[in-house]
């Protein structure tokens, strides 16, 4: 789904706002958008949630929201 330059410039950019964990993203049917999951902690944490939702979508060409985990039905990001 994404390539190798794509995986690697979203985990860079969630390390530069303060994120070093695991990526998960809910499974969606449309390819139009990608919503990465955090836990609570680990989403309060972030240096700008709304500068790095805009940076993805720029690096990824698609519509990108962060959401707080409420469930465990995410996959992984790739």
């Amino acid at each position: 789904m994404f390539n190798v330059g794509q995986r690697a410039a979203v985990r860079n950019s969630f390390l530069l706002a303060g994120y070093d964990g695991s990526l998960s993203t809910l499974p969606l049917d449309s390819g139009d958008e990608v919503c990465f999951v955090l836990d609570h902690q680990d989403l309060a944490a972030l240096q700008d949630q709304v500068a790095l939702e805009q940076v993805l979508q720029q690096l990824l060409g698609r519509k990108v929201w962060i959401l707080a985990s409420v469930e465990d039905t995410t996959v992984p990001f790739g």
